[in-house]
């Protein structure tokens, strides 16, 4: 009688064990901030996702919404994948994300990813001349490898009397270029710092 009770409690720790493994969870958590300003970003949406082996199409978990203080919170089911996908945005800022793999994560404790975005914001290379000069100028910082940003090239522009071209950067950042009016001396460098959510204006007069 003993060793049937004996039998009995273990195989009820076993399932026990067993049906507490099947709800264990990742815990992701974290605060995101507004890199321009280095402040909690409340309102950003971030959006997990995730992929396996046999399918490398992220698969939307879970859409988010930072609280006054930057801060979100979400439980991930402990499931077979290969990557967890944290997406961030917010409207007037760029997007980006963190990717990790799954032997990153633990269910032992909070899995804690901090992030920052920053603003967008536009600086205006803003050319006026007399309409006789060629004028050659590149980009020498400023926000690269997005699709509104402007290439980082020389570039030519001939006998233009005005002209703009808007360049989007990172807000509170320096944007910079050099430019060299052919056949003159009036060669430089200008830089400014654009402002978030605003256009700053660099002016070239030649």
């Amino acid at each position: 009688m003993k060793n049937v009770a004996l039998f009995f409690g273990a195989l009820l720790m076993v399932f026990t064990f067993s049906c507490k493994k099947k709800n264990l969870k990742y815990v992701l958590k974290g605060t995101i901030t507004d890199s321009s300003f280095n402040v909690p970003l409340s309102g950003a949406r971030v959006t997990i996702y995730v992929t396996t082996t046999s399918n490398s199409t992220p698969v939307q978990k879970a859409s988010l919404t930072t609280d006054a203080s930057g801060n979100y919170s979400y439980e991930l089911d402990r499931e077979k994948f290969q990557n967890v996908i944290l997406s961030v945005e917010k409207e007037n800022y760029f997007s980006d994300g963190i990717t990790t793999t799954l032997d990153n994560l633990s269910i032992d404790h909070d899995n804690v990813f901090n992030y920052g975005i920053y603003a967008k914001s536009w600086a205006r290379i803003h050319f006026v001349s007399d309409g006789t000069k060629i004028i050659k100028y590149f980009k020498q910082a400023g926000k690269n490898g997005c699709a509104e940003c402007c290439p980082t090239g020389e570039i030519q522009l001939d006998n233009l009397t005005d002209y703009s071209v808007y360049c989007i950067n990172n807000g509170n950042a320096a944007y910079q270029i050099y430019y060299d009016v052919q056949g003159t001396t009036n060669t430089g460098s200008i830089s400014v710092v654009t402002v978030p959510f605003d256009t700053t204006e660099i002016l070239i007069n030649y």
